[in-house]
């Protein structure tokens, strides 16, 4: 008796799972198959181009990843998981409070969580900030030996901006953090200017908690944020900046923020307002220089106001950072931007080949 009632739980198991493939073949148009992980899926290329001894983990994972209802099923888990319990399933984002999500971990952060608290286990030591100096100021020379100025630009994450969102249970020990530490030491270290807006973000976000700088559901600041950002980097290099009160900030349309893609709660979560600065345009005289930015992603959403106000302006990603650019620049201005939680990318490089 037992062994048919294991045969009948056999066939029952198999036959939903068989059934499953034609049942979402029919109803798979009417439901989305946009992939929102920050990942490529497994496809049949890999695993049939597999090596004998990774068949099997790829097989494993080409079925996982192009099973029925995957995108659905794994949508609801989370869902129900944040609905409930208010938490997020990914590694990589921490659930807040009133819809915000907050960067947690990944593989380049530098401990974002406890970079928040102001944990000295995330200072940098003497040594570390000394040999940092040095290669800064070192590619600063080189660059002025070559006609181009050079502005540091730390840019703040949004979990001290918004910090009444972030979990109860991640107090702030140290208001004084990492990165607050570093650019003081820059700063009095080195002849390179330095912007570093958390102050100036963190007091606009108080006094105009309707006007968000920053996305709820994404890692990054908005069109508004960048702006006030991108003053405080020109101001440091001498130029003009206008009150943050005269740029007319409006709505345009809506971000899907990636946070929400990554814990699969883009189908709970509303997507971000957009917003634009529709009066830049005209409010400088154009700079006839050539402004260059190397930076993470943060630098991407302050491009447009560099290409309104300089006569060119081009960017390149962190990663091509590289002595040999202070030698041939291509630029009178340059930006070298780095957001707290890629801190360590910037001093690994600086200590270490500068």
């Amino acid at each position: 008796m037992a062994k048919l009632r294991g045969k009948v739980m056999i066939t029952v198991f198999c036959g939903i799972l068989g059934l499953s493939f034609p049942v979402f073949n029919l109803f798979s148009k009417q439901l989305s198959m946009d992939n929102h992980e920050n990942r490529l899926l497994t496809g049949l290329p890999q695993v049939l181009h597999s090596p004998p001894r990774e068949l099997l983990p790829n097989l494993d994972r080409f079925l996982v990843d192009n099973a029925p209802f995957r995108y659905q099923m794994v949508a609801l888990d989370a869902n129900l998981d944040y609905a409930v319990f208010g938490t997020s399933q990914s590694s990589q984002v921490l659930a807040g409070k009133d819809g915000w999500l907050f960067y947690k971990d990944g593989a380049q952060a530098a401990r974002p969580v406890a970079n928040y608290q102001g944990l000295e286990s995330t200072f940098d030591d003497e040594l570390v900030l000394a040999e940092t100096s040095a290669g800064l100021q070192r590619f600063s020379d080189t660059l002025a030996e070559n006609g181009c100025t050079l502005v540091l630009d730390l840019t703040p994450s949004k979990d001290r901006i918004y910090r009444e969102y972030m979990p109860d249970g991640y107090p702030i020990v140290n208001e004084e953090n990492r990165t607050d530490r570093f650019a003081a030491y820059m700063r009095s270290h080195t002849t390179v200017p330095v912007s570093w807006q958390y102050q100036a973000l963190r007091e606009r976000a108080v006094d105009h908690p309707d006007q968000p700088l920053y996305y709820k559901t994404d890692t990054h600041w908005n069109h508004a944020g960048a702006l006030l950002g991108l003053d405080g980097v020109l101001a440091a290099a001498g130029m003009e900046v206008a009150d943050f009160s005269v740029y007319h900030i409006v709505p345009d349309g809506t971000h899907s923020g990636d946070m929400a893609n990554v814990a699969a709660l883009y189908t709970m979560l509303p997507p971000d307002l957009e917003y634009k600065v529709d009066n830049y345009a005209g409010m400088y005289e154009t700079d006839d220089r050539v402004v260059g930015v190397i930076g993470d992603s943060f630098s991407e959403a302050y491009m447009p106001y560099l290409e309104e106000r300089f006569a060119v302006a081009w960017r390149a990603h962190i990663d091509t950072l590289a002595p040999e650019m202070a030698h041939n620049p291509g630029c009178d201005l340059l930006i070298l931007e780095v957001t707290e939680r890629t801190l360590d990318q910037l001093i690994g490089v600086l200590t270490q080949d500068f």
